[in-house]
């Protein structure tokens, strides 16, 4: 009996280490981007109890102290799944720090860090995904992870009512586990094993979450140290080149198709012929909306087709997408731009939307002009002969702002919308 007992637990562990063996081979290089955060962690807190500027002391503080509270929970929540607005909040948090008198501190940044950080993200990204492994521990939906985090929510809130209380203090509560065990007996070990599966992406999760929020983190304060002089770049300078950018029509994705495409001209139309100044939230509304409509599209019968995105593939999808941003870089009016802040570009004035809405429309009707982008260079024109000097100068100015900002912003949204569709559609 003791003989066939040793061979049992020879065999249980044999059977465990196998499996082990085979988790460690097939998820290295899960286990090195661990070991990255945990050292890059460490260097960071190293960093901050050494430097001498309280600024970046607290930048690097409010990073570790988001790291560390993704660390200790057993079980992501669905608030720490918002990835866009968590990594803003992470931004305005280091941007507040580094411009704390500024009404838009998160615009304090210059085009030209931006970019950069955009071209640093995508390249260790892609280096990332690469890694041993790392494809197939990344293949998992985000709403397993939404599902884990509501089920272990349903727990929480189970363990604290008067009644499990009641029972644990009665001393009734193995009881109650033995029944219940018994009821479930059927399909016990089919959800032990789901569960487990779906701790084991949550773990996944997590481990990107951390080097996400390291990666962000770093590049946002790299982006906001920057304190140089500003430049002066007059309006002639930035008309004279207006018209050289390319029409938006001409870098209009044609690989959508059906009900997609259909909404993506609609959006991109309401985002092109907008009247007015454009603010960059209602731009990120827009942003939003778009992502949902086509994550709506592709995933008509869930409930939150948000979550139908596969991890890897959200990595794959923001690498591309953050290589078309850096690609900005190569076109003549943007690269005039890069020492400017993008505050500058939201310094529009009343007169803007004075022109937008009055002659600005007539002036487009006139010489069928069907994009935003052309607005200045028509105002330039007409201001030219009757309105020199100062009036002209910073009417000019005002609308050379908004239309380089309008052109970006059609760009951005065009590729928003390539990227969640290849994210979202059936592979």
């Amino acid at each position: 009996m003791e003989i066939n007992f040793y061979w049992i637990a020879f065999g249980v562990g044999a059977f465990l280490v196998c499996v082990l063996a085979v988790l460690i081979v097939k998820g290295y290089g899960l286990l090195q981007v661990r070991w990255l955060n945990i050292s890059r962690l460490r260097n960071l807190q190293q960093q901050a109890s050494e430097t001498s500027d309280p600024v970046e002391r607290a930048s690097l503080n409010a990073i570790t102290l988001r790291c560390e509270a993704l660390r200790g929970r057993w079980v992501l929540g669905e608030a720490d799944l918002a990835l866009i607005e968590n990594t803003r909040k992470l931004v305005r948090e280091i941007a507040e720090l580094h411009y704390p008198q500024s009404a838009q501190p998160l615009a304090e940044a210059r085009i030209e860090n931006v970019l950069n950080a955009f071209l640093e993200m995508k390249t260790h990204i892609l280096q990332l995904t690469r890694l041993r492994g790392i494809r197939e521990w990344t293949r998992f939906r985000l709403r397993h992870l939404v599902w884990l985090s509501e089920a272990w929510a349903r727990k929480t809130q189970l363990e604290q009512t008067p009644t499990v209380k009641a029972v644990r203090r009665s001393k009734l509560l193995p009881i109650v586990k033995w029944i219940y065990t018994a009821l479930r007996s059927l399909d016990l070990v089919f959800w032990s094993l789901k569960m487990t599966v779906f701790f084991l992406y949550d773990i996944v999760f997590k481990v990107f979450l951390i080097r996400w929020t390291l990666l962000v983190g770093e590049s946002a304060i790299r982006v906001y140290s920057d304190r140089d002089k500003d430049e002066e770049i007059s309006p002639e300078e930035l008309l004279e080149d207006m018209d050289a950018l390319p029409d938006p029509r001409d870098f209009q994705e044609t690989g959508l198709t059906g009900e997609v495409k259909e909404l993506v001209d609609a959006s991109r139309n309401a985002l092109l012929f907008h009247l007015g100044a454009m603010s960059w939230r209602e731009a990120r509304q827009r942003y939003d909306g778009l992502v949902k409509d086509i994550a709506r599209v592709h995933h008509p019968q869930s409930e939150r087709p948000l979550y139908e995105a596969r991890l890897y593939d959200l990595l794959i999808g923001f690498s591309r997408f953050a290589e078309q941003v850096v690609n900005l870089k190569s076109k003549p009016v943007i690269n005039k731009m890069l020492r400017l802040r993008l505050s500058h570009l939201l310094k529009v004035k009343d007169a803007a939307n004075w022109a937008l809405e009055n002659q600005l429309v007539e002036l487009a009707r006139k010489y069928k002009v069907g994009t935003a982008v052309k607005y200045s260079a028509l105002m330039y024109k007409a201001f030219k002969k009757g309105h020199p000097g100062i009036l002209f100068k910073d009417v000019a100015l005002t609308l050379t702002r908004e239309a380089g900002k309008r052109w970006v912003l059609i760009y951005l949204h065009d590729k928003i919308a390539v990227e969640a569709h290849w994210v979202y559609k059936p592979k």
